[in-house]
């Protein structure tokens, strides 16, 4: 197993992170207004629905109006109780619907449906089946809101008692590196790289292909998008961590991941989302009022990829969205992070929707990221804009009185399953937000580890309803991917010990597809597979270096290994400090004599080379230099101005 070098000397500060309380309130305040707004537009129908079930003559005219209030409402009031319990049983998959495609369409079409065929088939309306009929809306909601407020008198009493162990907690938010200091650079094992070489092969094949990938839907987490997404953010981790002087293969692999994004399979259904969630037929993937998925998801993704590599993505027009011959839509870095700022500043929780209604606490963190970075890169204050507001709508909106983060809200309605706080879905949150509010990430992390034990070495994770699930294929198994999102936040967090536990688990339990050198867990899904690369090659503020921090200026203008053949020569290691270039490197397809292309180096100067086949190199007048190499083994090689 790799080891993770000491980090280095910081710019750091230390906070104490307590539980937000809401004294007297069950709810925070936009969430509050959004709920007052549908019990009112819900009183008002049933007041209209009362007056025309008691004034009514028409026993089909009150049929319907009654099935308009309660899904099955209409067959209620006959005493058609299976045809009731059947419309109630469509409702609530239309529910399902409405969230999983973000099609708020659905919901209101089978209401109105199901009324219509009250009203057709009904037979005579009794009325006990009316009283019935309009007592259950009422009823239901007095019912829950009693249960929230229970449920909320039991987390606060948590939450209190959490706080009290908080007070005493010093979380350490790292900052910068300290001045003439630089970053930790690691060696890969070469099981490090038979796993990285996963995410290349992917990366690397002709853009418009996409062998190896899961094909099953791009709407929710099996999409396309989102393994080109963590294909990425894989491979940039390990660019920082391992070779942050390699440029060659693994920017390409980058830039295809990039560029893949932007074919119309990809990036398609937001024309589909948008036209039944919103009722707007608009394919402009950037220029709306939601998408954070796509936006916040894939400018992170670009941020990454220009603070290792270079900004050609940042240049006007460099995204070209092509819906058809006809339309493409020109975006670049600049207009992703600008959209994610424009809605996060319209939007009163300040958070925004990734498809139609529904806002996602993990989502809004990409987002915030991206603003981050390009602020860091471009000078614009967009994190400054927001950062406070932002800070505020998670605190208030979407944490729990016991400090759980909730997972969705309905924007619409306000209402969200503040009963289930997913462990896998707060872990993975934990991680994506210690960039932009580590604070919160940490507390977060500090309350979701007080549930693991580490036994014999190996991670054991709590029982919850989604442990095994996999949400790159849905499939329910083993609880792989809670372990590697797991190993990820307790890496990026600090705490190793737990991150070595999971990753030893992972490593000790998984069975493993080996294809030429290229290894993966065989039984889990793409998106598992490329998410444990970004664990396996994370390290502590790994991610909050790449996104809030940026790498020392002697790595983007350093000698650099430029191009060397793919997968003969796998890169395991590669640092400049300015100056001179360290190598280490493994051959990935049996022994090889092969070149290296090295740039960035002084025109015209000389340099030493150690375990080239040539004791020394001359740049040319562009600063470029070939070394050749015989690579049978591990080999260090080494370049030094003479």
């Amino acid at each position: 197993m790799t080891a993770i070098q000491t980090p280095p000397e910081r710019r750091s500060s230390d906070a104490t992170v307590l539980i937000p309380v809401l004294e007297g309130r069950l709810f925070g305040p936009v969430t509050r207004r959004r709920l007052q707004r549908f019990l009112a537009i819900a009183s008002a129908l049933w007041i209209a629905v009362l007056g025309v079930a008691t004034l009514a003559d028409d026993d089909r005219l009150r049929a319907g109006a009654l099935g308009l209030l309660l899904p099955g409402g209409g067959f209620v009031a006959d005493g058609s109780w299976v045809a009731a319990v059947a419309v109630l049983a469509g409702f609530g998959l239309s529910l399902v619907v409405w969230w999983f495609f973000g099609a708020t369409i659905v919901p209101p079409v089978v209401l109105v449906g199901t009324a219509a065929w009250a009203a057709l088939t009904t037979g005579d309306v009794t009325a006990t089946g009316v009283v019935v009929a309009l007592a259950t809306p009422p009823a239901l909601a007095v019912l829950g809101l009693a249960a929230h407020a229970a449920r909320h008198r039991r987390q606060a009493a948590v939450g209190r008692s959490l706080n009290a162990e908080l007070a005493a907690v010093r979380f350490t938010i790292a900052g910068p590196p300290a001045l003439g200091s630089t970053l930790p650079v690691a060696e890969s094992t070469a099981e490090d790289l038979a796993r990285l070489r996963f995410g290349l092969d992917l990366a690397l094949q002709p853009v418009d292909e996409f062998a190896g990938f899961t094909h099953l839907d791009q709407y929710r987490e099996a999409a396309l998008r989102y393994q080109l997404n963590a294909l990425s953010y894989g491979l940039a981790m390990s660019q920082l961590t391992r070779t942050p002087a390699f440029g060659g293969y693994l920017a390409e692999a980058q830039q295809r991941a990039i560029e893949k994004m932007l074919l119309r399979k990809v990036w398609g259904y937001w024309a589909r989302e948008n036209a039944w969630g919103n009722l707007r037929w608009d394919p402009e993937p950037v220029e709306n009022e939601q998408n954070i998925m796509l936006t916040g998801f894939y400018g992170l993704q670009i941020a990454m990829y220009e603070t290792l590599n270079d900004d050609r993505y940042s240049q006007p027009g460099a995204l070209r969205f092509r819906w058809s011959d006809a339309t493409t839509y020109d975006h670049d870095l600049g207009s992703l992070a600008a959209s994610i700022h424009r809605n996060m500043s319209a939007s009163d929780y300040t958070l925004f929707p990734c498809e139609p209604n529904w806002i996602y606490t993990v989502c809004n963190t990409f987002g915030l990221s991206t603003l981050v970075a390009h602020d860091r890169l471009h000078g614009t204050t967009y994190r400054d804009d927001v950062i406070d507001r932002l800070r505020a709508g998670y605190e208030q909106e979407f944490v729990r009185p016991d400090g759980k983060l909730l997972g969705v809200r309905a924007e619409h309605v306000g209402m969200s399953w503040n009963f289930w706080a997913n462990p896998s879905v707060q872990t993975t949150t934990s991680y994506w937000m210690h960039a932009g509010l580590p604070e919160i990430a940490h507390r977060t992390w500090w309350l979701l580890k007080r549930d693991i034990t580490i036994r014999d070495g190996l991670l054991e994770l709590p029982r919850f309803a989604t442990k095994g699930l996999d949400p790159g294929s849905y499939l329910i198994g083993r609880d792989t991917f809670s372990q590697v999102v797991t190993m990820m936040a307790a890496r990026e967090l600090g705490d190793e010990e737990y991150a070595v536990a999971a990753q030893r688990t992972l490593d000790e339990r998984e069975p493993i597809e080996d294809r030429d050198g290229v290894r993966r867990m065989k039984d889990s899904s793409g998106l598992a597979n490329l998410y444990a690369t970004l664990g396996r090659f994370g390290r502590s503020a790994g991610l909050r270096d790449l996104v809030a921090h940026g790498v020392p200026d002697a790595w983007q203008t350093g000698p650099r290994l430029a191009e060397c053949a793919y997968p003969d020569v796998l890169g395991a290691r590669a640092v400049t400090d300015g100056a001179a270039l360290d190598l280490v490197l493994r051959p990935g397809a049996g022994p090889v004599r092969t070149v290296l292309a090295v740039d960035r180096l002084r025109p015209g100067a000389e340099y030493a080379v150690t375990g080239g086949t040539e004791s020394s190199t001359t740049a040319d007048s562009e600063g470029r230099a070939m070394v050749g190499v015989e690579l049978a083994d591990r080999l260090a090689v080494r370049l030094a101005p003479l």
